[in-house]
């Protein structure tokens, strides 16, 4: 509908829509008159007459453009759904505002013939997308890393990475990088601090979290002061790739 839900008159009484003539004519009672008889509402142009200083779907003065955001790409099916939720809520918030009869929403008790629908919005679909957008943009891709999350454990297989010293496990991450920060931070609380001491990994040209040959093996070398060599040994902290299956498999075992 093009008639606003809330008029300001010049004289600093604020009207609100609360039915509608038989000709499609709103009508508007003052701001906290609960019940008030229709035939002493008043027509849009009867407030006109007053003076209108503003309404609440009317911008009195133009405003700046908004961030520029690219809308999100939703399937039809979820753009109908949200809009549809969207528009349940503006059909019963307004009529909660002019009528608030126990029949909503199946049907409407008041004489202004109101129905779930009859306040919907046909610009939702537009806008719905580019809201979301912008809200993702807001929240700083969470939503996209959470797509990403939900992608990941619906794969048939999931690698985490173990952290172990001599056979023995100290922890299990979805990273091997984590999991080897965890052997380096173990292996440096055995030398004091005077003690130079330089760690790489074997295959140390291989990405962190994608090791070529699965197992990783920790190698230490130490110098204590005063002395210009020290000695180089494996460490005995390893990282393991392992694979975690989503879902039983039972042919898996054959």
């Amino acid at each position: 509908m093009s008639a606003p839900l809330e008029v300001n008159t010049l004289d600093g009484t604020v009207w609100t829509r609360r039915a509608v003539t038989r000709d499609g004519l709103a009508l508007y009672a003052p701001e906290g008159v609960c019940n008030c008889p229709e035939f002493v509402m008043a027509t849009l142009p009867e407030l006109a007459e007053r003076g209108i200083g503003g309404s609440a779907d009317v911008l009195l003065a133009p405003v700046g453009p908004g961030p520029v955001v690219r809308p999100i790409a939703l399937p039809e099916a979820q753009v109908d759904a949200l809009a549809a939720s969207g528009n349940r809520a503006v059909n019963d918030m307004v009529h909660e505002d002019l009528c608030a009869c126990d029949a909503w929403p199946e049907k409407c008790l008041s004489s202004g013939g109101f129905f779930q629908g009859y306040w919907d919005w046909g610009y939702l679909e537009t806008a719905i997308p580019a809201v979301l957008g912008l809200w993702e943009s807001m929240r700083g891709g969470e939503l996209e890393r959470l797509r990403a999350r939900v992608a990941e454990l619906e794969s048939p297989t999931l690698t985490v990475y173990r952290a172990s010293h001599d056979s023995i496990v100290m922890g299990h991450y979805t990273t091997a990088a984590e999991a080897r920060k965890h052997c380096e931070t173990e292996m440096r609380r055995e030398y004091d601090e005077s003690t130079k001491v330089s760690l790489w990994w074997r295959e140390d040209e291989d990405t962190v979290d994608q090791p070529e040959d699965g197992e990783q093996e920790l190698f230490v070398h130490a110098t204590p002061r005063g002395m210009e060599r020290g000695r180089t040994w494996r460490s005995g902290y390893v990282v393991t790739p392992l694979e975690v299956a989503s879902a039983y498999d039972p042919d898996g075992d054959e």
